[in-house]
């Protein structure tokens, strides 16, 4: 049977077993960042990170390195090969599935903790509870926030009878679109939705879309995850939500960015697991004997400046259980 693994933050803060106070094996452990970027700018490390690797003996400035490497994604592979040639003692696959291939790629003997949004589906381990090889890490339970996030939209609506989805070209290639479509599916039957998708071959693609769409007086609409042939930039995530916004569609999507609403992981929550992980295995445990551990906490931000634009009066309860309320 599966094993799942769902945590409170209390829970994760009792979890770590104290490899030892202090680092096991008395040296510095050389630990590589590896992300795909859109700038220049590096993603950092949180202090929720640093401060569960020090409970496992680690802390920066004492005995801790932090190497970090990124590219585009053409070339990330090239990144993940630099820190192989560093020697790096752990590698952390920051910020999904591409850097963790990429790693996978570069060796089979460093040890490797990603996130994923289905790990296995991807081919970065042969099973959740038991990875084999050299990575485990954290499965991001996507379907999950397509579900949340179709039931806050209705909430947010009052009435939800129509939803689009929009995706690239190449999305139905990606190992995630099938499960997304799953989701999407099914917890539309379970609200009474009617889903249709729709393809666009690039951000130029969308007026037209977008036009019709609020033509026929579609409810709801949602961009499908980016692909390789499209990567949404921060810059397009907002020029796709101000052209929503221009044609009075609700979207969901980066609602710091112009979209009604999200539902986005705990990222401090999954960073402290993170780091979990790599003090487990600094400190000499396997990665192939650290179960894959499945991650749904969720946390929902919602625009109230992108509602009232919209004339849509959102309800008290949806308000008071969201996390951040934009105004």
């Amino acid at each position: 049977m599966k094993r799942r693994h769902v945590w409170a933050a209390a829970a994760m803060l009792a979890s770590a077993d104290r490899d030892g106070a202090a680092a096991a094996n008395g040296r510095a452990l050389r630990l590589g960042l590896l992300w795909t970027h859109e700038a220049s700018r590096a993603p950092s490390v949180d202090d929720s990170f640093l401060a569960e690797l020090a409970k496992h003996g680690y802390e920066r400035g004492r005995n801790l390195v932090i190497e970090g490497r990124s590219a585009h994604r053409a070339g990330v592979d090239a990144a993940a090969a630099e820190l192989v040639a560093l020697k790096v003692d752990v590698i952390y696959a920051m910020g999904g599935t591409a850097p963790a291939l990429s790693a996978k790629r570069a060796t089979s003997s460093i040890p490797i903790v990603f996130t994923s949004a289905d790990p296995v589906a991807f081919g970065l381990v042969s099973s959740l509870a038991h990875p084999g090889g050299n990575l485990t890490g954290i499965s991001i339970q996507g379907s999950v926030i397509t579900a949340k996030q179709m039931e806050a939209m209705a909430e947010a609506l009052g009435s939800l009878r129509s939803m689009a989805y929009i995706h690239a070209t190449d999305a139905p290639s990606q190992a995630w679109f099938p499960s997304f479509v799953a989701a999407a599916t099914s917890a539309a039957r379970a609200l009474g939705v009617r889903t249709e998708f729709h393809v666009v071959s690039g951000l130029e693609a969308y007026e037209p879309l977008v036009q019709e769409l609020a033509r026929r007086k579609i409810d709801a609409v949602e961009p499908m995850p980016g692909t390789p042939s499209f990567a949404f930039s921060g810059a397009d995530s907002e020029r796709i939500a101000a052209m929503f916004l221009r044609h009075r569609l609700p979207a969901i999507g980066p609602a710091r960015r112009g979209f009604l609403l999200v539902c986005e992981f705990a990222e401090d929550l999954i960073s402290r697991r993170i780091a979990y992980l790599v003090g487990r295995i600094a400190n000499g445990t396997r990665p192939a004997d650290l179960p894959v551990e499945e991650f749904s906490s969720l946390r929902l931000i919602v625009n109230a400046k992108v509602a009232r634009s919209l004339g849509i009066a959102l309800p008290r309860p949806l308000l008071l259980r969201a996390d951040e309320v934009i105004a």
